[in-house]
């Protein structure tokens, strides 16, 4: 069934519960789970590109983009890890939520399509496959269309992109 008009999928009540009991606590935390997700993936990014400012540095990850053919590679390195850190950042507190989602969304693609897929779909079966940087491109797409969402930055600004 579709929503109807002005109800959430969150807020519709076609269905029954298996264990009905539960249903106020559904109810308690089903505004935090967005921002749940939210928060989680733009912190989940900062481990991500702590290794490229501590090892790596810009050189580094440019040669790795340069050996896949990714062009000019140092503008490029310093890109991603500016969409890492600073992006992954914003996402957390949802400030420019959606600009910073649209970056990370390109990125994940290309990760995917340059360097994970042509190893294979199973990400530790087939080593390196794409199907990991691949649910990270849906993640931030969830995000680029919902936006900042509730207890945000952009919220509490009362502006979004």
């Amino acid at each position: 069934m579709v929503a109807m008009k002005g109800e959430t999928m969150a807020a519709r009540t076609d269905t029954k519960l298996y264990f009905p009991g539960l249903g106020g606590i559904y109810d308690g935390l089903a505004d935090w789970g967005y921002p749940l997700l939210r928060i989680t993936a733009g912190l989940m990014l900062l481990p991500h590109v702590w290794p490229k400012f501590m090892t790596a540095g810009a050189a580094g990850v440019a040669t790795g983009l340069a050996r896949r053919g990714i062009e000019p590679a140092l503008a490029f390195a310093y890109l991603i890890m500016f969409v890492e850190l600073v992006g992954g950042i914003c996402i957390a507190i949802g400030f420019l939520t959606r600009p910073f989602a649209l970056l990370c969304l390109i990125e994940m693609i290309v990760i995917a399509i340059k360097a994970h897929l042509p190893n294979g779909w199973f990400f530790s079966v087939q080593g390196g496959g794409g199907e990991f940087p691949v649910m990270w491109a849906i993640l931030f797409l969830i995000i680029l269309i919902r936006g900042g969402g509730p207890y945000s930055v952009d919220r509490a600004l009362g502006k979004e992109f």
